[in-house]
């Protein structure tokens, strides 16, 4: 349920920010829509950085730890040692 309301918080935040600064400076300057444009899509780069980030750190607290018994090398040290005396042959 937390990643839920980061994701949500990302995309909505940054870009409802960026429509109302958007809006209310090209309203400013006369500039319709230009600075409203180009909010919109820093917003939007905005909130893609931010979901990465959310996702990043949410994969790496659910990946499993690795075995202390798998050296990193994707085998089993049990492996390693059958593979040696010849009994893990086919």
């Amino acid at each position: 349920m937390q990643i839920f309301s980061e994701v949500s918080t990302w995309i909505a935040v940054p870009i409802i920010v960026a429509l109302i600064a958007g809006k209310a400076l090209d309203r400013h300057y006369g500039t319709q829509p230009v600075i409203f444009l180009i909010f919109a899509g820093l917003g939007f780069l905005v909130t893609c950085f931010g979901m990465y980030r959310v996702v990043k750190n949410y994969m790496k607290k659910i990946q499993p730890p690795e075995s202390p018994l798998s050296g990193g090398q994707g085998s089993s040290s049990l492996d390693k040692g059958r593979t040696e005396e010849g009994l893990n042959q086919k």
